[in-house]
């Protein structure tokens, strides 16, 4: 039978979790389910036991290469990949009901890549988070005014991660995409490179994507060790984004190292620090700030918008 969907997820510790991302896909003969264990070393016996129980409906592969990184997982997913469409998803999320409903209506379609409405909860609580409200805006955007702008911003500017779009594989193969080899931000250049390869590509109101934010997860670690790995997986996409959209339209784009930057201060990582970051970003002819930072209302709204934000995360991550 053809298969038109293939989904696939990286996994790593998780395996109760990834149980409930498995049982909220549907059973269909035309989804292909790969899960791809980065050799995992905790809850190996249940990990073990949800490997026997779905291995009827689901392909369970394990990252061999000798580098860990759910990077690494989605390349060995996307070689076994058989469906006309991808969708990736991470193993302590899942899917709501009715998303199969949902995608196929684009499987028949032209589309190179489709975008859907993400939403996110906190992993203990249940309660609403915050990681989709900036992939929400992207969406919203360009569904009430699909000019160049909205459109670039949300293919190959904002959504930097790879779960809620459902992807042509033809064309993640034709140009031969891949995540990187790091262990954190591994996604944010795949996203932004087959972004821009997408020529045309829909968005949609509707949900099938819960992503969560828990305690411990690699959304939260603020070791500088890990800020140094997720800077260098920046500069390396903006360096994509300027070389391949050029520096006037990375500007309207607003382009910038500013969060970086912001983060290097507000984790009090020292001057040597904050030099070190302005200065690779000025070594990639990348701007520190970009011109709204002209604007001291902007200014003063930006910082408190985000100040409001870490406080929430940091309540949360004290509870």
């Amino acid at each position: 039978m053809e298969i038109n969907l293939t989904i696939i997820i990286p996994h790593y510790n998780t395996p109760s979790l990834l149980e409930k991302l498995i049982n909220s896909i549907p059973e269909l003969n035309d989804i292909q389910i790969i899960v791809v264990d980065d050799n995992s070393d905790k809850e190996f016996e249940t990990f073990l036991k949800v490997k026997s129980i779905y291995s009827n409906r689901v392909e369970f592969y394990t990252n061999n290469t000798g580098i860990k990184g759910a990077g690494l997982c989605r390349n060995i997913g996307l070689d076994y990949a058989k469906g006309s469409w991808i969708l990736f998803a991470d193993a302590d999320d899942y899917f709501l009901a009715g998303m199969y409903d949902k995608v196929q209506e684009y499987f028949d379609s032209d589309y190179d890549m489709v975008f859907f409405t993400p939403t996110s909860v906190y992993m203990d609580t249940g309660k609403l988070a915050d990681r989709h409200v900036s992939r929400e805006i992207l969406i919203e955007n360009y569904l009430n005014n699909t000019n160049q702008e909205n459109m670039l911003a949300l293919k190959s500017f904002g959504f930097g991660v790879p779960w809620s779009k459902l992807i042509k594989r033809e064309l993640i193969e034709k140009y031969h995409v891949r995540f990187s080899q790091s262990l954190y931000s591994n996604d944010i250049v795949f996203s932004t490179v087959i972004g821009y390869y997408s020529r045309n590509i829909a968005a949609s109101k509707e949900v099938i994507y819960c992503a969560t934010r828990g305690k411990g997860t690699l959304t939260t670690c603020t070791d500088e060790k890990v800020y140094d790995i997720r800077l260098e997986e920046t500069i390396k996409r903006y360096k994509f984004l300027i070389d391949h959209y050029g520096s006037k339209i990375c500007k309207d784009q607003h382009l910038s190292g500013a969060e970086y930057l912001y983060i290097a201060l507000q984790r009090h990582y020292g001057i040597k620090k904050y030099i070190q970051v302005i200065r690779k970003f000025k070594q990639s002819q990348i701007p520190i700030f970009d011109s709204r930072f002209l604007n001291p209302s902007y200014f003063f709204r930006a910082l408190a918008k985000r100040i409001r934000l870490d406080k929430q995360n940091r309540n949360y991550l004290e509870l």
